[in-house]
C-alpha cells in the first residue's frame, strides 16, 4: 500500500458524498417507500450498503476515522439533496479541522440566494454544489445569477456537475437516471464564468463524458478548475481509445497543475475510502513525472487557496 505521509504529500478530498440518513430518507419517499423503522439493512442486502446512523455527527466521526486511515488531511463534504445542509453543517461544526461543507442549491428557486448565505454566515459552510441535469437549468440562466452574486461577496466556489449522472445507489438498485441532458454541457458555464470572474468554478469528473468541452471551457475561462475524482467511468463512451493517464496529460497541458483539484467521489460505508483512485492518480501524476511541488498542488493546495484554509 502506498504511504503518502512517506511521499511527503498532505491531501485534500475534494469530493465526498455525504450520504446522511435524511438523505436516504428522501430517496427512498421520492419512489414511493419508507425507511422501516425496525430493520432498515434489509432493504441494502443487494448493494450492501450501511444504511447511516440519524445523527450526522456520528456519521462525520465515521469519515474522519476514515481519513485518519488513509493519511487524509481534509475532507470536503458535499450535501446530498436540497435543504440538507443542516446535517452537513452538524458533522463539520464537530470537526471543523477535518471537514468542510458545501450547501448543495437549486439556484432558481427563489430563496435560493438567501439558503447561501444562511448556510455560509450561520453554519460556515464553505462552497456550493449544484446539478444543472438534476435542477433543470442552464447555467447561464440569470435566474441563477442571484446565487452568482452571493459566491462572489462571500468568496465561494461553485461546483457544477455537469455530463453523464447515474448516482451509485441508483445504479447499485438498478433505477434509471433522473438527469435531463438537455443541461448536461459544461459549456453553459462559459457566460457566467465571465460574468463573474470573481467566481472560482469546478467542473467535477473532467466533465464526465464531455472532457472536450471542460478542457475548451477552462482553455478560455481562468476562473474554471477541474476536478478529478471518481473512477472517471465516463471514459468507456467516448468514441476512441482513453485511459486517465492520457485524461490527466491533456487536462495538464490545457490548464496547468494550478487549476486541478483531486477528490475521489466517495459516498458510502462500509466500502469507504476511495484509496485506489488516490494511487491511480498519484501514479499516473509521477509516471508523467509531475514535479512535486505540482503534485502537491493537484493534491491540496489548489483548493486550499480557493477556500482560504490553513492546513
Amino acid at each position: 500500500m502506498m504511504q503518502i505521509h512517506d511521499q511527503g504529500l498532505r491531501v485534500i478530498d475534494a469530493h465526498i458524498h455525504f450520504f446522511s440518513h435524511q438523505f436516504f430518507q428522501s430517496f427512498l419517499r421520492s419512489r414511493g417507500r419508507h425507511l422501516p423503522e425496525q430493520d432498515p439493512r434489509r432493504l441494502w442486502e443487494r448493494p450492501g450498503w450501511d444504511v447511516p446512523p440519524p445523527d450526522p455527527v456520528e456519521l462525520g466521526h465515521r469519515w474522519v476515522k476514515e481519513l485518519d486511515r488513509h493519511g487524509v488531511a481534509l475532507g470536503v463534504l458535499l450535501t446530498s439533496i436540497l435543504d440538507d445542509e443542516e446535517s452537513v453543517a452538524k458533522a463539520v461544526h464537530e470537526f471543523p479541522d477535518r471537514l468542510i461543507g458545501f450547501l448543495r442549491v437549486d439556484p432558481t428557486r427563489p430563496d435560493a440566494a438567501q439558503r447561501v448565505r444562511h448556510a455560509v454566515e450561520r453554519l460556515g459552510l464553505k462552497g456550493i454544489k449544484g446539478f444543472p441535469a438534476m435542477e433543470c437549468f442552464h447555467a447561464y440562466d440569470e435566474r441563477v445569477y442571484p446565487v452568482y452574486e452571493e459566491a462572489q461577496r462571500l468568496g465561494l466556489p461553485v461546483v457544477f456537475h455537469f455530463g453523464l449522472l447515474q448516482s451509485a445507489i441508483g445504479a447499485a438498485l438498478n433505477l434509471p437516471s433522473q438527469a435531463d441532458a438537455r443541461f448536461c454541457n459544461p459549456m453553459d458555464l462559459q457566460r457566467a464564468a465571465r460574468d463573474f470572474p470573481r467566481v472560482n468554478f469546478i467542473v467535477p469528473h473532467f466533465g464526465a463524458g464531455y472532457f472536450r468541452e471542460t478542457l475548451l471551457l477552462a482553455a478560455h475561462c481562468p476562473n474554471v478548475f477541474i476536478d478529478t475524482s471518481s473512477a472517471n467511468g465516463w471514459m468507456r463512451y467516448m468514441p476512441f481509445p482513453m485511459d486517465l493517464k492520457l485524461v490527466l496529460q491533456r487536462a495538464l497541458e490545457i490548464v496547468g497543475p494550478e487549476r486541478i483539484i483531486f477528490g475521489t467521489d466517495w459516498s458510502w460505508f462500509p466500502r469507504g475510502f476511495r484509496r485506489d483512485i488516490l494511487e491511480e492518480q498519484l501514479s499516473i501524476l509521477q509516471a508523467l513525472g509531475i514535479a512535486k511541488a505540482d503534485i502537491q498542488r493537484i493534491m491540496g493546495e489548489n483548493l486550499a487557496r480557493l477556500l482560504g484554509v490553513t492546513w
